[in-house]
């Protein structure tokens, strides 16, 4: 597989999973029983928005694979 299909995949793989996750994370906060402080929603959305993008490590590092074997001699 080209470089330039793994990016068009893991692009589409990437706009997928954050679909799913930012409705996911909605439906989690809102079952709730209560509605949380005012102070504890932006460090929960904060907390959600830096979590999301563990798992698509290895997306990325697959996505990047054979960057360097198709580049042409540089200096």
């Amino acid at each position: 597989m080209t470089l330039r299909t793994r990016k068009l995949v893991g692009s589409i793989v990437l706009f997928t999973w954050m679909v799913v996750f930012a409705l996911l994370a909605m439906v989690a906060i809102a079952m709730l029983p209560d509605r949380p402080p005012v102070w504890v929603e932006p460090v929960l959305y904060a907390f959600l928005g830096i979590v999301w993008i563990v798992p698509l490590k290895p997306l990325f590092i697959w996505m990047g694979r054979g960057r360097d074997a198709g580049a042409s001699g540089g200096t």
